[in-house]
């Protein structure tokens, strides 16, 4: 039977993306579809079963000598945001398929069904939507998500069904196991773990977060002849409303996070006054309250300046995740293990989101954390080294023994 380490599989993966100076892997762009290919077809020579489900995740699996119809499963995903990392998601697909193949190797059939998901899509970078893979497997897709659009007006289905098509050619069409639990394996994406130097964070909870699309219509104009006093300039207008949001978030204070992102200036011409911007929010707290506290504020804001400005601005909350707690008893297997194997860990909560919290909706989950140098993730810099990421998988190993044999 063919072997291969977590280091080989995030490497080879690294090389599917759109631009060639940077790591780019939008869901359902050629690059997605050649690095799920290789994944699936990895798989299929480390001697696991594998198929595609419909929104194109990757299912690999191994069959239990029980009965039962359920599996123990493990995912994570394989698009990426613009301009990534090598680790983001990716380490969690090649974690789950080295350690269950290490395991089949050593121990033969597992007693439960195990399955690793190499999810479709998480990042939302693609599509006004994330967790669409994950959402998926527990059957709560939003009834809108075919017509969504990305920026060059290609609508989800439309991209959906060229790219999974492809894989199909070559790899079977299935669907996952039902989920028993779920467990997810990722780069912590922050200073925590390195800062504490502990080896493996083992989470608790999942922040609540909720992301806004703002849209501020203006008047386009001259540059040169329209005087300042007349103006309608939706740009200037803009930045007066983040300036003021920055100051809304600071007077809440920490552990609330707000961050402008994206940003787009129509007609984004030099001489000419902005006639629309359109700009993402995103904020993030454990605490639900703490975050309708500042979407009050920032909605008075709002009229505020509409009232002053005499502008229109639109407000499109399109994420609303609640706060999620992981399994206790899970979480309690983790700390177990690395006790046992002197491997040091820290229990924490999750700033970003991962496709647990969604399955945290139906079955029990686990989500442990390897460090990030530097705490840099969704960035080319991000990096975890080869030791790091070979201990979390070794205490994923010993997790999934426990759960399945």
């Amino acid at each position: 039977m063919a072997t291969v380490s977590v280091s080989e599989i995030i490497e080879q993966v690294s090389r599917f993306t759109s631009m060639k100076e940077e790591i780019t892997r939008l869901v359902y762009e050629q690059s997605w579809v050649d690095a799920q290919r290789y994944i699936g077809t990895l798989g299929a020579k480390l001697g696991m079963n594998v198929a595609v489900d419909e929104m194109g995740t990757a299912i690999l699996s191994v069959r239990g000598s029980s009965e039962e119809k359920s599996a123990i499963t493990i995912g994570s995903h394989i698009d990426s945001v613009i301009n990534a990392g090598k680790y983001d998601g990716v380490y969690g697909v090649a974690a789950g398929i080295v350690a269950v193949s290490e395991l089949v190797r050593q121990y033969g059939q597992p007693r439960k069904n195990i399955q690793v998901l190499s999810f479709s899509e998480e990042e939302g970078s693609r599509f006004p939507m994330n967790f669409s893979g994950s959402r998926f497997v527990i059957n709560q897709v939003p009834e809108n998500m075919d017509e969504l659009k990305d920026n060059q007006g290609i609508t989800f289905s439309e991209a959906k069904q060229h790219a999974v098509s492809q894989l199909h050619e070559t790899l079977s069409k299935g669907q996952a196991y039902e989920v028993e639990n779920f467990t997810e394996i990722h780069i912590e994406q922050g200073p925590v773990l390195e800062n504490q130097k502990k080896q493996i964070g083992i989470v608790t909870g999942i922040v609540a977060q909720k992301r806004f699309s703002i849209t501020v219509n203006g008047q386009g104009n001259h540059a040169g002849t329209t005087p300042m006093s007349m103006r309608k300039d939706a740009l200037k207008q803009a930045v007066v409303l983040i300036g003021r949001l920055e100051e809304i978030a600071q007077e809440i204070g920490e552990p609330l996070v707000f961050t402008v992102g994206k940003m787009h200036v129509f007609p984004n011409v030099s001489n000419v006054i902005p006639s629309q911007v359109v700009f993402s929010i995103d904020i993030r707290h454990m605490d639900v309250n703490v975050l309708q506290l500042f979407e009050d504020r920032m909605l008075a804001q709002i009229r505020q300046q509409k009232q002053d400005r005499l502008m229109e601005i639109l407000v499109d909350c399109w994420l609303d995740e609640p706060a999620e707690k992981t399994n206790p008893e899970l979480s309690a297997l983790l700390d177990q293990i690395c006790k046992e194997k002197n491997i040091s860990s820290h229990v924490m909560s999750s700033g970003a989101g991962h496709d647990t919290q969604i399955m945290n909706l139906v079955v029990p989950t686990a989500l442990l954390f390897v460090p990030s140098r530097a705490g840099i993730s969704y960035s080319p810099l991000e990096y975890t080294s080869a030791e790091d990421l070979n201990t979390g998988k070794d205490v994923l190993k010993e997790f999934i023994y426990r759960l399945a044999y």
